[in-house]
């Protein structure tokens, strides 16, 4: 129960830095950065589900036997979560020629999903259930590719060549060294 109370504390600062950061993106029209992200379903499968399981509202369709330390250990993995989370949204309203020179962007093209995968993770190892906790990777698994595709073809649009290289030098989800 308490590893489910822990998940919830990780989701909400993520949805509150969310709520903050919406704010600024959109009065600066600054990248797409989450833009195309289906959040319906993200809200649910990463907010909505794991609030019934933690309040033990929900069943538990597939109970998973998970070591002790693993819990632990995923604590650490969402708090790595949020705090990606958060310097992916602030390190976008840099000015577009530091962008892609510092901050989070400098070695990975899509911070915010890594930290939306290493949420959805950490989701089904807290949780501990099959069904509530493997919802975040479900829809991310739904969405992931096209969002994906979507800004990155936006961003070649606006940034032509200088993107291209960028994309040569940069892991999409890790450094690039981790990505191979």
């Amino acid at each position: 129960m308490l590893w489910s109370y822990i998940y919830l504390a990780g989701a909400g600062l993520m949805l509150m830095v969310w709520l903050v950061y919406r704010t600024l993106l959109r009065q600066l029209q600054v990248l797409p950065v989450g833009r195309f992200l289906p959040r319906t379903s993200l809200l649910l499968c990463m907010g909505g589900l794991p609030v019934l399981a933690a309040l033990g509202l929900g069943p538990r369709w597939l109970p998973l036997e998970l070591p002790p330390l693993l819990a632990p250990a995923a604590s650490l993995l969402l708090a790595y979560a949020v705090w990606l989370f958060w310097r992916s949204l602030h390190d976008v309203l840099l000015p577009p020629a530091r962008l892609l020179q510092g901050g989070v962007y400098q070695r990975i093209r899509h911070p915010l999903y890594a930290a939306l995968w290493l949420a959805a993770l950490a989701q089904l190892l807290l949780l501990q259930d099959g069904v509530m906790g493997g919802a975040g990777i479900l829809a991310l698994l739904l969405s992931y590719g096209r969002s994906v595709r979507l800004e990155e073809g936006q961003m070649q649009q606006w940034f032509g060549d200088s993107y291209r290289q960028y994309m040569q030098r940069t892991g999409r989800l890790w450094p690039r060294g981790l990505a191979s």
